[in-house]
């Protein structure tokens, strides 16, 4: 706390709060303070370093524990950049930094032009098979126990792949397993969106490549991903250009030619997005999977799409 006696001149109470009946997306990996001075107080919202950085989110949520508590709301951040200082003062979003940035409309701001260098946080990623069987546990577990053998036969994929991704899903916290007799449980430690939000710092983009191409009847049998499906979800409107999903296995890419629309703007085209697994393991009325349809959008800074995806998200029924 000795950031805000220097930036402040005062010390701050500060206590840590247990809070309830908040959406899982606000609560997962973060942590409550309520910080006090005299008759004055406001609740923190420590961020994850790991998380990823949302202004259009940050600002519908500060606004839920505000209505909530009764009380102003900022965010804790380890670092932030000056685009990133700069979209949450646009968007009037209290906030706090450990590198010495503070925002708070309702005492005081303490801001500069320096700023620390991002340090990335490597953490272990999903391999694709994992990925699936994460996807499939999450989906259609609901909590309750999964034989290897079952979720092998479900993915088409052999024993020995489950085994590799199910001890990576064990490493991760995600699950656990246990043998009976010749037979091995997997047991998720959380479902639904806590399950998700728990997953998060592993997840892959399973996007592998992109392809613009000619539009052909034979691309209509996959599903709908990218901006065209969130259009179909949600209130965004339709791409120029429809975006499809296909596993990388099932296309070779040699043999699709590409098509550069600034030449050719009339044609008819299609968006191909080469996945890392098959996205019709999880496709439902032709339409990727919630999780994998986000993670498509992994470090896109556009806030209509992270306004969308935040919604779909929001009103699934995990």
């Amino acid at each position: 706390m000795d950031i805000y006696k220097n930036l402040f001149g005062i010390d701050f109470e500060m206590n840590e709060m247990k809070v309830k009946d908040l959406p899982i997306y606000i609560v997962a990996r973060r942590s409550f303070l309520r910080l006090s001075y005299l008759d004055f107080e406001f609740i923190l919202i420590k961020v994850a370093p790991d998380e990823k950085f949302g202004v259009s989110a940050f600002e519908k949520q500060a606004k839920i524990v505000s209505s909530k508590y009764g009380k102003p709301v900022a965010f804790g951040f380890e670092n932030v950049s000056k685009r990133q200082r700069d979209s949450l003062i646009e968007r009037n979003v209290p906030f706090i930094s450990d590198s010495g940035q503070l925002y708070l409309p309702f005492m005081g701001m303490a801001l500069s032009n320096r700023f620390t260098s991002h340090k990335e946080i490597k953490r272990e990623k999903m391999m694709p098979v994992t990925q699936t069987l994460f996807l499939h546990l999450l989906y259609n577990s609901n909590g309750n126990p999964v034989l290897k053998k079952d979720a092998a036969e479900s993915l088409g994929v052999t024993r020995t792949s489950i085994t590799r991704a199910s001890d990576q899903l064990v490493n991760m916290g995600l699950i656990s397993q246990k043998i009976n007799g010749k037979e091995c449980h997997m047991i998720t430690n959380g479902k639904g969106k806590q399950l998700f939000e728990m997953a998060k710092p592993f997840l892959i983009n399973p996007i592998q490549q992109t392809i613009i191409t000619s539009a052909d009847d034979r691309y209509s049998i996959f599903p709908l991903s990218g901006e065209s499906a969130l259009a179909a979800c949600t209130m965004l409107n339709n791409p120029q250009i429809p975006v499809r999903a296909a596993y990388k296995a099932e296309i070779d890419t040699g043999k699709v030619p590409e098509v550069d629309v600034r030449w050719e703007p009339d044609r008819s085209v299609v968006r191909l997005e080469m996945w890392k697994y098959s996205p019709n393991l999880f496709e439902k009325n032709g339409i990727v999977d919630p999780v994998s349809l986000a993670l498509c959008f992994d470090g896109n800074n556009d806030e209509r799409i992270e306004g969308a995806i935040e919604e779909y998200l929001e009103e699934y029924k995990w």
